[in-house]
């Protein structure tokens, strides 16, 4: 009998009352079970093997058999404001989709485990903003104590540079007003699946320096002049020279926002080259299909801006 907590990676019907789970298990790496029964109402496992749910499951393992049978599940975390975001259920599904297809089978995966785990975590962080009316004033509770800012205050910026990454989750209010008790800043998921693939490739071999021009072996002050794809190499502004950069503007403050921990402007371009650079080594043979999902996501996030 094994007892571990899993991530539901993938599911699809097997009959008309039953599930095939794919799950990535802390203890055993990507196990498939058969949930005999899973569709129906009154299913223990029912919620519990939703895809991207983190549980608990206990099973008994035959190595006999591709199919394991679930003796019990429970949830630990539904995710559910995850679920309530398109864009960042969209980026959870491309990554459940890259471990199910290309992570190492029949072996231990602790380390993937713990970056899905957290990755899913940072995009189930509640979207949580400070009221403001039509004029943008800072709105507190009644009884807080704090006296509003004046009507003309100035336009709350984040600085351009000295400041730590925790800065970039929300603005910092007016001089003089506090955040209201009870009330969390709104979380900065803008580089989470960025780092994810940055850190898969770390944990599956593929290291790719962002601080070291791959041409001089210079540190690289700012951002990079360029970025290859297909080889992982950074290039400064001394060694590119009158070239023209093959990466876009985007991508490469995308790049030093992401080795410095800052919010990233437009991570898509971020994501889409490490996205490459992953494609390049592992190469995916299969397509990810849930790329097509998040392409078409962020289309719908772009005309709503």
């Amino acid at each position: 009998m094994i007892k571990t907590r899993a991530i539901v990676l993938h599911r699809f019907p097997y009959s008309d009352s039953s599930w095939i789970v794919k799950a990535l298990t802390e203890e055993t790496g990507t196990v498939s079970f058969i949930v005999k029964g899973g569709k129906r109402k009154d299913s223990p496992f029912r919620g519990a093997l939703d895809p991207l749910a983190l549980c608990e499951i206990v099973y008994r393992e035959n190595p006999n058999t591709e199919l394991q049978f679930l003796k019990e599940t429970s949830v630990i975390n539904w995710h559910a404001h995850l679920r309530e975001n398109l864009l960042a259920l969209a980026k959870a599904q491309v990554m459940a989709e890259i471990v199910l297809r290309y992570a190492p089978a029949g072996v231990p995966l602790e380390g993937e485990f713990a970056l899905l785990e957290e990755a899913l975590a940072a995009l189930d962080e509640p979207d949580i903003k400070l009221p403001a009316d039509d004029n943008s004033e800072v709105k507190l509770p009644a009884d807080s104590g704090v006296k509003p800012p004046a009507s003309n205050a100035p336009e709350v910026k984040l600085p351009e540079a000295g400041y730590s990454p925790e800065q970039d989750a929300a603005p910092s209010l007016p001089a003089g007003i506090k955040q209201p008790a009870g009330i969390k800043p709104p979380a900065n998921k803008s580089g989470v699946f960025a780092r994810w693939l940055l850190d898969i490739c770390e944990l599956w071999g593929y290291h790719l320096d962002m601080s070291s021009c791959s041409r001089c072996d210079h540190q690289i002050e700012g951002v990079p002049a360029d970025f290859h794809p297909e080889t992982g190499a950074f290039v400064c502004k001394s060694c590119l020279g009158v070239e023209t950069p093959r990466a876009r503007p985007e991508t490469l403050a995308g790049f030093e926002a992401l080795r410095t921990g800052r919010a990233i402007a437009h991570p898509e371009f971020v994501e889409n080259a490490l996205l490459a650079y992953l494609r390049s080594h592992i190469g995916f043979m299969r397509e990810i299909n849930s790329l097509k999902f998040l392409n078409e996501t962020r289309k719908l996030y772009d005309r709503s801006r």
